[in-house]
């Protein structure tokens, strides 16, 4: 442990006194808000489903929002460098694909880009989150394209009436790590607002690992009284800025020589890097018609710029070799939501539309390097509708059903940047014929190299059932078909066959809770998906292509919480996937087949807190060995965390220990060659409720 931070962890510590305090109550009764339910509440949705509360955030200790993710069952982070950019979350054995097939929304709006970057985990601040919910297999009826594994759904703090209260929290941790945070929410009469502005500096383990993070947003609620007391409407405006260096990978040989050699590791790379500039503008509106139902209207505006250095040759112009990535996104979603009764039970009826637009632009090698220098544009069109209901049919069993369709367009253009010249055939006595350019015919600009267009009508669907003969317990299971269409990134390097990818999911499952000190969940799945779309970096050329066999990922999600005595929480939970090759003996490369994690509560008293947890993740194969003979498998790791937090009067003081044993792990490998994890770090914060 960093020895600046000894006699502070050692002081916090000594503030633990002996008193036992029983905790919140267990409980399974949070709103779910991203899939129809019966009660509204995760009992009766016919998935694995798990809900993450602002509180469990704040026990968790989690450095990030990708820690936090990966300690849940069945979700498995994979990271580069430790961090939330450029990190993926996993769910249910889709490995190198899960970028993605893993959907991540932050309030109702996809944080997926348009590209194969994934979902910017990064711009989500811990401090911002009210609950996320994890809904395993299921969204695609919602949610559309990319739901394949399930969804992650981030919800933000609302605004909030009142008085004008605040919150600001600093953090200090290893590798020169600073922290800030400051939020502020208030109102009067109908107006309500939210700001919550953040940064974050370090230098990170590793040589050329540097991130600076900057992030401020905003909200504004108006709920007039009155006749206009059913509307409701929310304006909110987000930007993030985040700069980060890429220490790049390690070979195989140094990752095993064990942690000396990792330790400050150097970097290949030394100038290798780049920035993220994300603004988001979106606006809300609810109109609430009582016993006519509810009808939603959201608009949502995301520009992203991203220029980057990768590979750099410092004996040329960093401008030659420069990467660009810029896009924008629009999306308008209307829905209409309506509780009505018939044959003597309550039943719900959602329905919804669905439009988007992108554009994106892509230059790769600078803009004037002749041969080299590469421009990729495109843009999406699509539109979509669905529609969705929950019947009892009787008191015990309830029936989800659901069916989309989506109908999307997408153009890619591709150039290069080349020099074409005349040239005039002469006759030289003794040389023969000869082509002698002519003077200053001479022309450089873009050449177009291919065109693509698409237009793919894809579909969704669900049927679930869910028994509850008693309120301990609910039976549940569901069958879904998901989809997922190629990006634009994708399509600009494409095989000539490449076709979107179908997927059918199976699933089966318990919830039980006896009492408030006891909760378990069990769920058996069965994912098959037709035409996976992944990156084949080891053919001539590389390109995106579809697997050739279908693949089916069988698994099973265990949770348990438990508490054992007033002040002491044990919570459990595992997961083991099998992810074929079907016809095959071959595993998904990037899949551990064994997950799990654990979590010790013990909180002496209402203002005191210590939490144990680990993490464990088994063998998987390299990220480039689809028959899993060509390199070696990355090995499995268990690694553990420990956080302490002591609240006195407007203060909480937190401290805690990442990688307490220091393991030396990777989760990710590419052709041998490895991303090593931050080694052991330690963190202290403290935070203050302003009022």
């Amino acid at each position: 442990m960093n020895i600046l931070f000894r006699p502070a962890f050692a002081g916090l510590l000594c503030l633990l006194a002996p008193h036992a305090r029983a905790d919140d109550a267990l409980r399974l009764d949070e709103v779910v808000i991203s899939a129809p339910s019966a009660d509204d509440t995760l009992r009766t949705v016919p998935h694995g489903v798990s809900v993450i509360t602002a509180g469990d955030i704040e026990r968790a200790g989690a450095q990030g929002l990708g820690d936090l993710l990966g300690r849940e069952a069945g979700l498995n982070l994979q990271s580069y460098f430790g961090r939330d950019k450029g990190a993926t979350v996993d769910m249910r054995g889709l490995g190198a694909t899960a970028v993605s097939n893993v959907l991540v929304l932050v309030d109702g709006v996809r944080l997926n880009a348009d590209d194969l970057s994934g979902a910017d985990l990064s711009s989500v601040a811990l401090s911002q989150v009210e609950r996320i919910e994890v809904l395993r297999g299921a969204g695609a009826v919602r949610y559309g394209d990319g739901a394949v594994g399930g969804i992650i759904h981030v919800l933000t703090k609302r605004p909030r009436s009142g008085p004008l209260r605040g919150e600001f929290g600093v953090r200090s941790a290893s590798y020169d790590t600073r922290e800030l945070r400051f939020s502020a929410s208030g109102g009067a009469g109908p107006l309500f607002g939210r700001i919550d502005v953040g940064r974050l500096d370090g230098d990170g383990y590793r040589d050329n690992d540097e991130q600076r993070r900057r992030d401020t947003a905003a909200e504004l609620r108006i709920a007039p009284d009155g006749a206009l007391s059913f509307m409701d409407v929310l304006l909110r405006v987000s930007r993030h800025t985040y700069e980060y260096k890429l220490p790049g990978q390690v070979s195989r040989e140094r990752f095993l020589s064990g942690r000396a050699a990792l330790r400050r590791s150097s970097t290949a790379s030394p100038l290798d890097g780049g920035s993220t500039d994300d603004r988001k503008f979106g606006t809300l509106w609810r109109f609430d018609l009582g016993e006519f139902g509810l009808i939603e209207f959201q608009a949502d505006h995301r520009t992203r710029d991203n220029p980057y250095l990768i590979g750099v040759n410092p004996a040329q112009p960093l401008s030659d070799q420069q990467y660009t990535i810029e896009s924008t996104r629009r999306d308008v979603q209307l829905r209409y939501d309506l509780d009505y009764s018939a044959f003597g039970r309550a039943h719900h009826f959602g329905a919804g539309f669905v439009t988007q637009s992108s554009d994106y632009l892509r230059r790769d090698i600078g803009r004037t390097v002749i041969d080299q220098s590469r421009l990729r544009t495109g843009d999406l069109n699509g539109q979509a509708w669905y529609a969705e209901t929950v019947f009892r049919a009787t008191d015990a069993l309830r029936l989800n059903a659901g069916w989309r369709s989506d109908d999307t367009k997408s153009r890619t253009e591709a150039a290069t940047y080349r020099r074409t010249c005349q040239f005039q055939t002469v006759f030289i006595p003794g040389s023969g014929v000869i082509s002698v350019e002519i003077p200053g015919s001479c022309v450089a600009g873009l050449e177009a190299d291919s065109r693509y267009a698409s237009s793919t009508k894809s579909h969704a669907a669900e049927l679930g059932l869910s028994w509850q003969p008693e309120k301990a317990l609910v039976a549940f299971a569901s069958v879904s078909r998901n989809f997922r269409n190629p990006n634009i990134d994708e399509l600009a390097l494409a095989s000539s066959d490449l076709r979107a990818q179908h997927g059918r999911t199976i699933e089966a499952g318990v919830r039980l809770q006896p009492d408030d000190r006891l909760s378990f969940g069990l769920t058996l799945f069965r994912l098959r998906n037709q035409d996976e779309i992944y990156f084949d970096s080891t053919g001539v050329p590389s390109v995106n292509r579809n697997y050739e066999l279908p693949t089916v990922r069988t698994g099973v999600e265990v949770d348990l919480r438990w508490r054992i005595r007033p002040g002491v929480l044990f919570a459990a939970n595992a997961g083991y996937v099998q992810p074929r090759f079907e016809g095959s003996d071959a595993d998904v490369p990037l899949v551990p087949r064994r997950t799990a994690n654990l979590r010790i509560e013990w909180t002496p008293a209402e203002t005191q807190r210590l939490t144990l947890s680990a993490r464990h993740a088994g063998r998987r194969f390299d990220g480039n060995d689809t028959d899993n003979r060509s390199f070696a498998a990355l090995p499995s790791y268990t690694v553990f965390d420990l956080a302490l937090s002591v609240r006195s009067g407007a203060a909480t003081w937190s401290a805690g220990v990442n990688n307490l044993f220091d393991k030396v792990y990777s989760t990710l490998a590419y052709s041998s060659t490895y991303y090593p994890m931050p080694e052991r770090t330690a963190w202290l914060g403290v935070s203050w409720q302003l009022e």
